[in-house]
């Protein structure tokens, strides 16, 4: 869109109403949408804090647990329970001292609700003490005693008596959280299904979709869950803030680091859970917002109708009449008493100018006949006197079959050239015009003149103003022949199909000098040429005959040939002039 028309358009009366309805409509339904979106996150951030501080409370009970293990783990690593197995000289001394820590730990489990097992491990020994709340399975105590014994030897928990870190290890599609401490050679370990740490929170309302969970560092899910895989929920944020996350469904994740492990305490609650317990301003609100954009159409259609359509009718009808239909009428009648007070004074307006207008266009036709007749009655005296001196010299060897020729050439030429009451003619009868007198001209200058002319057959019959396509021929001849060299010119017609409707392009070449660099910015520039001898009167005689015919419908365009050299001249022109017929 260029910039004349997005101007025109800014200042149309259409874009000034829109402009001030949406200026009145917009704010306030922007302003009702900020409420909106403003009190559902105040809402998210008190559901936020609410979640916060019950998830802070349960963690730090959990990691208050967490220390109360470590600690016993720690005061029986430091203890002499412990050292009297690493430091027992016989096997009787370590079996005896195994069997009573085996009785401690058994005993001492059963103060603690979230702890799973117990485990010692003697490095030197190769031997695995396992004491468990639930008594797993054989195949199951066999698999955790070997991640676990694998886990030791893997060097990847700090080194020293007590260590305050739990770790995250999955074993069997089971996630357990491990704390390990030890004594010489002597490791003292204890495991926590991480599930169990979630049953107390199992009561908290969340929603129905809704879960709580760990998860580790990296934000990856450490207790049973498909909420995070199956919705795309990011765990990974800063849990100091809220989060809203989920491609399918949305969540808010809230959650609370634990002091005492690489783990987190997060709740997932729906979104929608929480949007459901707003008041019923909510819904107002979409009603006021959806009521206001729904007016911006409905007031915009009201004023469609009663003022720009009446205006866009008339517009349209000073268009057609713009195109050249002076015979259009604005219809006003349905519509404001204003406007149909300007439909009428319009129409009347039209009615007169219609009037006015043929009375002119009238005159203005006769006078555009007798200046066309005058035109097409110029006769190039040098021709006439050439011919005839031509006709003298074959007289004179009398070669009678030639001066035959000439004469019926000659009387063809200028039949044509009187055929004065007739303002277009068929093209094969220009063409053979234009034959007739380059046969004559090549009696004069014998071998130095060729010519090629072509038309397909289904143009022959279409009209076109005599003399257009000789005049620029006798051109050519008039400026480009010499007798040092063989001039040959090309007339070449062809059918075009435009946006505009059909047209016939003629195209004549000639193989001269070409025009001068002035000449041809005279041509192009549309002003008539001179040189010292005068004027350019073939060329001025055409293009001005075009012109009073097809008005801007013909174009006409001037050149040199870029391999030849020589001049070139091609006009478009309408194939139906919708004026004179042929006669």
């Amino acid at each position: 869109m260029n910039t004349q028309v997005w101007h025109w358009r800014q200042s149309s009366i259409r874009f000034k109403i829109i402009f001030s309805v949406l200026l009145m409509t917009l704010p306030l339904a922007g302003m009702l949408i900020y409420n909106n979106n403003y009190a559902i996150h105040v809402v998210r951030g008190q559901v936020a804090d609410s979640y916060k501080n019950m998830l802070k409370l349960y963690m730090n009970q959990t990691d208050s647990s967490l220390d109360d293990i470590d600690s016993y783990m720690s005061s029986v690593a430091s203890g002499y329970d412990l050292l009297s197995l690493s430091q027992a000289a016989t096997d009787g001394d370590y079996y005896s001292a195994k069997i009573y820590l085996f009785n401690k730990l058994s005993r001492d489990i059963t103060l603690y609700d979230s702890i799973g097992s117990f485990f010692v491990y003697t490095e030197n020994r190769q031997d695995f003490l396992h004491v468990s709340k639930d008594y797993p399975s054989a195949k199951e105590n066999d698999r955790i005693e070997q991640h676990m014994i694998d886990f030791i030897h893997s060097n990847h928990f700090p080194k020293g008596i007590s260590s305050d870190i739990w770790s995250y290890m999955k074993i069997d599609q089971v996630d357990y959280l491990v704390d390990i401490v030890h004594a010489g050679d002597i490791y003292l370990g204890a495991w926590i299904k991480t599930d169990q740490l979630l049953k107390p929170l199992e009561t908290l309302q969340i929603g129905e979709g809704g879960e709580v969970l760990l998860a580790n560092r990296e934000g990856e899910p450490i207790s049973n869950t498909n909420l995070v895989t199956e919705y795309g929920i990011d765990l990974r944020k800063n849990l100091n803030e809220y989060d809203i996350s989920g491609d399918k469904k949305s969540f808010l994740v809230v959650g609370s680091p634990s002091s005492g492990g690489a783990f987190s305490l997060v709740a997932l609650i729906p979104d929608h859970y929480i949007l459901a317990k707003l008041p019923y301003l909510k819904s107002l609100i979409w009603i006021i917002t959806i009521a206001a954009v729904l007016f911006i159409p409905a007031g915009l259609y009201s004023m469609r109708q009663s003022i720009l359509v009446p205006i866009y009718r008339l517009l349209r009808t000073m268009k057609k009449v713009r195109e050249g239909d002076w015979s259009s009428r604005v219809e006003l009648s349905h519509t404001s008493g204003e406007f149909q007070l300007i439909g009428g004074a319009f129409n009347a307006m039209m009615t007169e100018v219609e009037r006015l207008r043929i009375n002119v266009y009238e005159e203005q036709l006769n006078k555009q006949k007798e200046e066309l007749q005058r035109l097409q009655l110029q006769v190039n005296p040098h021709f006439f006197l050439n011919t005839l001196n031509i006709i003298y010299n074959l007289a004179k060897i009398k070669n009678y079959e030639l001066i035959l020729d000439t004469s019926m050439s000659l009387i063809e030429y200028f039949r044509y050239m009187f055929r004065s009451n007739t303002s277009f003619v068929p093209v094969k009868d220009e063409l053979e015009h234009t034959r007739n007198y380059l046969r004559i001209q090549s009696i004069r200058f014998r071998d130095k003149l060729k010519w090629t002319i072509y038309a397909p057959d289904y143009l022959l019959d279409v009209p076109i103003p005599p003399l257009v396509i000789q005049s620029f021929v006798e051109n050519s001849i008039k400026h480009a022949i010499s007798l040092d060299e063989t001039l040959t010119i090309f007339v070449h017609i062809e059918f075009l199909i435009e946006e505009s409707g059909s047209r016939m392009s003629i195209s004549i070449r000639d193989t001269g000098p070409g025009f001068s660099c002035q000449v041809l910015e005279e041509l192009q520039a549309g002003r008539s040429v001179q040189n010292e001898k005068g004027e350019h009167i073939g060329i001025w005689n055409v293009e001005r005959r075009l012109r009073l015919l097809y008005g801007e419908a013909v174009s006409i365009r001037y050149d040199n040939d870029k391999e030849t050299g020589g001049a070139v001249i091609e006009m478009i022109i309408p194939t139906n002039p919708g004026m004179e017929e042929t006669r």
